[in-house]
């Protein structure tokens, strides 16, 4: 298992550190109630050298009284950023709020991101090289980013296109129009129908086989458990003839195999 995903090996704001994201002495910050608390990146990726900056005044520094036990001399680091903020909400401004989104609220000062956004960027860059569905959600929302994007982008280019059109009546567009692929609009009210598909091809494999572990008795799904979907296939393979069928007519009790057909899908 790589460690930059075990989380009980490496801690997430180490993991940003040895991946180069994040680098010694960088600032973190987040607010609370107009309160601004900062830390440095230590080594290792704790957090220290912490300041608290109350609304109006200058900010101080908090959490820096050395002490010593056993002539060992300790300094207060924070090895988490739930640590951190938890503590100087909790020491500092005696509020014992819980639940606070640390990873959500705190900000990193040279990138001025969250240190999620950073978190989820590193999880991106090893995606390639260790797959795995548990990341999939961080594809579906790099693409939900780039469907924004793309929409922000269509949006003004509307809006330039009315300007341009308002303001210059007589004149044609500077830049070729983009055309938006027509809406294929279904009509209401309209009757359903069985569409045709054949049995011998891929998706009509796949959707009898769906279909039967849907509303085939038991014995028929455990038969078709026990020998594979292979064996069905060779049983096609044994028929002269293509089997398709056309959808249902106006008298579907005239054809008894296109209504088992309707009833099967469409039941």
């Amino acid at each position: 298992m790589n460690p930059i995903f075990n989380n009980s090996i490496m801690r997430r704001l180490q993991q940003l550190l040895q991946a180069h994201i994040v680098f010694l002495n960088d600032v973190l910050y987040f607010s609370f109630k107009k309160h601004v608390f900062t830390g440095k990146v230590a080594k290792g990726g704790l957090i220290w050298k912490c300041t608290w900056q109350k609304p109006g005044e200058d900010p101080n520094t908090v959490f820096a009284n050395p002490s010593s036990i056993e002539n060992q001399r300790f300094i207060r680091t924070f090895e988490s950023l739930t640590d951190w903020t938890e503590t100087c909400i909790q020491e500092c401004l005696d509020e014992y709020h819980t639940r606070y989104s640390s990873w959500k609220r705190v900000r990193h000062q040279r990138t001025d991101q969250p240190m999620e956004v950073l978190f989820k960027h590193l999880q991106k860059k090893q995606l390639a090289k260790e797959p795995s569905n548990a990341k999939h959600i961080l594809l579906y929302e790099q693409l939900a980013s780039q469907t924004h994007h793309i929409e922000t982008l269509t949006k003004r280019l509307q809006e330039w296109t009315d300007w341009y059109t308002k303001t210059y009546p007589q004149q044609q567009l500077p830049v070729d129009a983009i055309e938006t692929p027509p809406v294929n609009k279904s009509t209401e009210g309209a009757a359903v129908h069985t569409q045709p598909f054949v049995l011998t091809s891929d998706s009509g494999q796949y959707m009898v086989l769906h279909r039967m572990n849907e509303v085939a008795p038991p014995e028929c799904v455990s038969w078709l458990k026990q020998n594979g979907p292979e064996v069905f296939t060779n049983m096609l393979k044994k028929l002269d003839t293509t089997v398709e069928f056309e959808p249902l007519g106006a008298r579907p009790e005239t054809d008894i195999s296109k209504q088992f057909v309707h009833d099967f899908f469409c039941t």
